[in-house]
């Protein structure tokens, strides 16, 4: 069993607008997984707690870097959708993550386990020992990632002339 998903969260940042901000959480270096809880997310309670083991259900968004978490056949969505917990997250518009309003915190931790075991079955991970916090404004398609097939291709000898 993995570590209590809230032993991960790191705070960003606080502002009016967009309430308390945790940092999301690397599960190698395509699956993203974020838990956020303040007076403007959809959790319970609805406000800013200072001791965040006071929430029943959070808001979580999933998304990968490339393809999108919900490319048919390829997406990490295609995996987790089938998950017990997964029946509430949708695709807003305009957002490239699956999100989930007032998630039970129970299957906030299931949902970490299972980005864990899909990550390591997928050898983007070795364990749980690899996950990490990213900053709000980090690139991660330019600071991680394994190149793809493309990245393995040598390049071609041109013969001398």
């Amino acid at each position: 069993m993995a570590k209590d998903f809230r032993e991960y969260l790191v705070e960003a940042y606080r502002t009016d607008e967009f309430g308390r901000v945790f940092k999301e959480l690397a599960v190698g270096f395509k699956l993203f997984v974020s838990f956020q809880a303040s007076e403007v997310h959809c959790c319970i309670p609805e406000e800013t707690l200072e001791d965040i083991n006071g929430y029943t259900h959070w808001e979580v968004a999933l998304r990968s870097t490339t393809p999108p978490i919900d490319t048919p056949n390829i997406g990490p969505w295609t995996v987790l959708r089938e998950k017990e917990w997964a029946e509430p997250f949708d695709r807003p518009e305009f957002q490239r993550a699956m999100v989930g309003e007032f998630i039970p915190a129970e299957h906030c931790q299931q949902i970490l386990e299972d980005c864990i075991a899909y990550a390591v079955e997928k050898g983007h991970i070795e364990s749980e020992a690899d996950i990490r916090t990213v900053e709000p404004d980090e690139l991660v398609k330019k600071t991680m990632g394994c190149g793809g097939c493309a990245g393995k291709k040598k390049p071609v000898e041109k013969a001398a002339e």
